[in-house]
């Protein structure tokens, strides 16, 4: 049977501001739905558009716009310390209270993205069922010597932005390596390889979490989901087939 794509778009309210969403597919399906959450800073959803592929596998998909970005509320005002991982975290919480799945969903983390992922996974919350760690960061000062030589390529400007929000979301001392060991659900590892987040950098993922696996996209840097779009959906909808019941 032909996939006929079906999208709806809405908004969670969370306090007096609005979290943009839209979800692919079908909540109703019986299978365990598969929450993307983006990266940046300044990211919103569209970056990972691709994986709305997933919803022609039965596990509808929903993207949203984290606060400040995108179509959720904006809010230039605030001061760097309104900014935490927590405010994030209740966010999430929020969305999936919103939309009535929390007791039976996925999670993919792109890149800073994973941050707040694994940070949920932590938690333990009762009705997650499996994790996507996508091209993250373990350890922020691991992932940003790792890229020093990188950055050094970008434009001046460049740098300065990304050395700006880096510090406004007070991410540069985060750390999850020796805190990985308590999450406990089914977790897949992506990265490319010629990706930011390298051997080196995915390491404490692989060596901590109980019951992990790893997708290493040969032709991919940073963005599997677009480079190697096909594989890296075929991967997902395998892990999320075999993980959530």
């Amino acid at each position: 049977m032909e996939f006929i794509e079906t999208t709806r778009e809405g908004f969670a309210f969370f306090g007096a501001y609005r979290t943009w969403y839209r979800v692919t597919g079908n909540l109703d399906s019986g299978l365990a739905p598969l929450v993307i959450l983006h990266g940046g800073p300044g990211g919103a959803h569209d970056y990972l558009d691709a994986f709305k592929d997933v919803a022609a596998s039965g596990h509808a998909v929903i993207h949203y716009d984290q606060l400040d970005n995108g179509h959720s509320t904006l809010l230039p005002e605030k001061d760097p310390a309104f900014w935490t991982i927590n405010l994030f975290l209740e966010e999430l919480d929020n969305l999936l209270d919103h939309l009535q799945i929390s007791n039976h969903y996925a999670v993919l983390g792109q890149s800073r993205g994973s941050v707040l992922g694994c940070e949920h996974a932590l938690l333990h919350p009762a009705g997650l069922r499996s994790l996507i760690v996508a091209n993250s960061p373990s350890c922020m000062r691991t992932w940003i010597n790792e890229n020093q030589h990188l950055r050094t390529l970008l434009p001046p400007g460049v740098q300065k932005t990304l050395l700006k929000q880096e510090q406004t979301i007070r991410l540069k001392e985060w750390n999850i390596a020796g805190r990985l060991s308590k999450i406990e659900v089914p977790t897949l590892v992506i990265s490319g390889r010629h990706d930011p987040a390298t051997a080196q950098v995915v390491k404490p993922f692989l060596e901590e979490i109980p019951d992990v696996r790893w997708a290493l996209f040969e032709d991919s840097t940073h963005m599997p989901h677009i480079e190697e779009r096909q594989a890296c959906m075929g991967t997902v909808v395998k892990f999320l087939d075999e993980t959530c019941y």
